[in-house]
């Protein structure tokens, strides 16, 4: 198991709100951490909102996972769930008690494998992708006002990246004391990729995009820089974070 991350101002913003982490080291059979969030508010605000909360939730994970005794699948998502949560409750606090940080928040995506499951926690629109046999699935809902347009039949997906509307997030960590959590878990493969963005990526590249950069590139490391190098390209309208894992679950040398 192998992940690289990269975080890019991109070409228009003056304060990178992005934020991320990605656990260097992988010993076989233990669980893997990787996170990433988009910071929103204020000055600021946004840059602290996403820093917090991959800071608390790595900390509240890493504490709790050091505890862990024969957990089973459904241990792990409550304990995603529960991190999500503490997050949130640090965010908020922090937001009511310093006026200059009122209304910050921030969308986190975070993926936890432990052999061959991955358990996914996610709030807003940062997104995770899953590319396996040369395909791309979404396996992340977005919280956006687009995506319940789509949903509803008001417009059709190819509209959404165009849409006015289209950073507006309907769920966010940070922004009131209650907060729902998209907790699943899926099996991967050996050969898989697994890859976490900020919408500073998916509102710059179609899907179909994304794909034809890792399929042509297939070093993980190279794979998050030509996704970021293509954003800019294409605009750098937002800041743009690409974290990606490079899936080998006999340990970090199997050749691929």
């Amino acid at each position: 198991m192998r992940a690289y991350g990269v975080s890019h101002i991109g070409l228009v913003r003056k304060v990178n709100e992005d934020s991320f982490y990605f656990q260097d080291r992988y010993e076989y059979d233990k669980p893997y951490l990787c996170i990433v969030a988009d910071g929103m508010g204020g000055h600021n605000a946004g840059e602290i909102a996403s820093k917090m909360a991959v800071s608390e939730v790595k900390n509240f994970m890493e504490e709790a996972l050091g505890k862990a005794c024969d957990y089973q699948i459904e241990d792990y998502k409550k304990l995603v769930t529960d991190a999500f949560l503490f997050a949130n409750e640090k965010v908020y606090k922090r937001s009511i008690e310093n006026k200059t940080l009122s209304g910050m928040g921030t969308t986190l995506t975070l993926a936890l494998i432990i052999k061959n499951n991955l358990v996914i926690g996610h709030v807003g629109d940062s997104r995770m992708y899953l590319i396996r046999d040369e395909k791309i699935s979404k396996i992340t809902e977005d919280h956006s006002y687009v995506a319940e347009l789509i949903k509803n039949g008001t417009i059709k997906p190819e509209e959404a990246m165009h849409h006015p509307q289209k950073n507006l997030i309907t769920r966010a960590l940070g922004t009131s004391k209650d907060l729902k959590v998209d907790v699943k878990n899926i099996t991967i493969n050996d050969r898989d990729f697994i890859l976490i963005c900020t919408d500073g990526l998916s509102n710059m590249l179609s899907d179909e995009e994304i794909l034809d950069t890792v399929i042509s590139v297939k070093d993980y490391k190279t794979i998050c820089h030509e996704l970021v190098n293509k954003a800019n390209l294409n605009g750098g309208f937002d800041n743009v974070t690409v974290v990606v894992i490079d899936v080998q679950l006999g340990g970090v040398d199997n050749d691929r």
